[in-house]
């Protein structure tokens, strides 16, 4: 069974020695993200490991990195299965998805800031490209809500933090939270969002599924888990956040309200074009006791997020052949841990048939 919450996860990781804790004073705008990069451009998948940096300086807020996809092995201790299940496990739980389930109160609501006290620059947000990226950043998942269906989806949008407290937010064309957003801003009315920072680690993951649409993350989150995953009333909107969630800010995106996101250090390890974005508000910040801030790395492969997004996504690629286009005879797949939304190499295990079978499996996995 998947961990009930990221400390949890910390503490079985340490135990496993997957985890290192960092107990130095340490500047929370650049030495973070050095540590990180300097690990998986230094070390083999098999020997790398999260960090955890207990104290930040001019912060009570602890930081945390590199946890969740240091390696093939965290990544499935994350999910609670061995590292060969880690596709058979996705593909299942997309098969059969557990809903959430609702609760009155959360640990994520312990403590509360609204108004002049909802204030980002009171949290730890790193800067992952030093003296590159033009702000720091929240690299974590983002939770968006239909407004004509109810239907919420989490995604990872990176998000530039300005110094006025608003942010400009990633939101690209074509995917999901986009056109969420959409269904409210078309109607002239501000669209509630949500960055979850330090969820539970299946609901981390699974927020990096590239999944049909209408297809909720949540739900297959809680397939891995073996139960429903926990959601709470937001305080300032209808949205429901994972209840045991370190730190949660919620905000809206205004109608109309434009800004300039970027530069920023992006997975291939190119800095990323200056784009108008939508500016989001924030409009309260909760969190547990003691809270972790959580942010996942990226900015050059092999780092936290390819290897996230390429364990993961191998999963929905063998689920789509398997189950969705009857490809009975392929048995596994595999990307090289370089996989950032594009420019990765998949390798996919398979019995051709006939003359062109293997030809036209592949064109199926280029065209998901």
């Amino acid at each position: 069974m998947a961990h009930r919450d990221l400390r949890d996860f910390l503490a079985v990781a340490e135990q496993r020695g997957l985890l290192r804790r960092i107990k130095k004073p340490v500047d929370h705008t650049w030495e973070p993200a050095c540590f990180a990069k300097w690990m998986y451009q230094a070390m083999p998948d098999e020997d790398r490991f999260g960090l955890y940096f207990e104290n930040v300086e001019g912060s009570d807020i602890s930081v945390a990195t590199a946890v969740l996809g240091a390696s093939t092995e965290t990544y499935a201790l994350a999910l609670g299965v061995e590292p060969e299940d880690i596709n058979e496990t996705w593909m299942q739980a997309m098969i059969s998805p557990i809903p959430p389930c609702v609760v009155e109160s959360a640990p994520c609501h312990e403590i509360i800031w609204t108004g002049d006290d909802a204030r980002l620059n009171r949290l730890p947000v790193p800067i992952w490209t030093p003296g590159k990226d033009a702000a720091p950043y929240f690299t974590v998942p983002v939770l968006t809500r239909n407004a004509d269906t109810g239907a919420q989806n989490m995604g990872f949008y990176r998000t530039m933090i300005r110094e006025d407290g608003t942010v400009v937010i990633n939101l690209s064309p074509g995917r999901q939270g986009t056109m969420d957003c959409e269904t409210w801003l078309s109607r002239g009315k501000p669209a509630p969002l949500a960055w979850i920072i330090g969820a539970e680690p299946v609901v981390q993951l699974a927020s990096t599924l590239n999944l049909p649409k209408g297809q909720e993350e949540l739900a297959v989150a809680g397939a891995v888990k073996g139960e429903a995953i926990e959601l709470v009333k937001a305080r300032m909107s209808d949205l429901l956040v994972p209840a045991n969630t370190e730190i949660v800010v919620e905000g809206e995106v205004v109608p109309g309200e434009i800004g300039m996101e970027g530069p920023f250090g992006e997975f291939a390890g190119f800095m990323g074009p200056v784009m108008p974005k939508p500016v989001g508000r924030i409009t309260a910040i909760t969190m547990r006791k003691n809270p972790i801030f959580y942010g996942v790395t990226s900015q050059m492969p092999p780092s936290e997020s390819t290897v996230i997004q390429s364990l993961t996504n191998a999963g929905v690629i063998l689920k789509m052949l398997r189950h969705d286009l009857s490809e009975l005879t392929v048995s596994d797949v595999y990307i090289d841990l370089t996989f950032g939304g594009l420019l990765a190499h998949a390798v996919v295990a398979m019995e051709p048939r006939y003359a062109g079978h293997a030809k036209k499996v592949g064109r199926m996995v280029a065209d998901c």
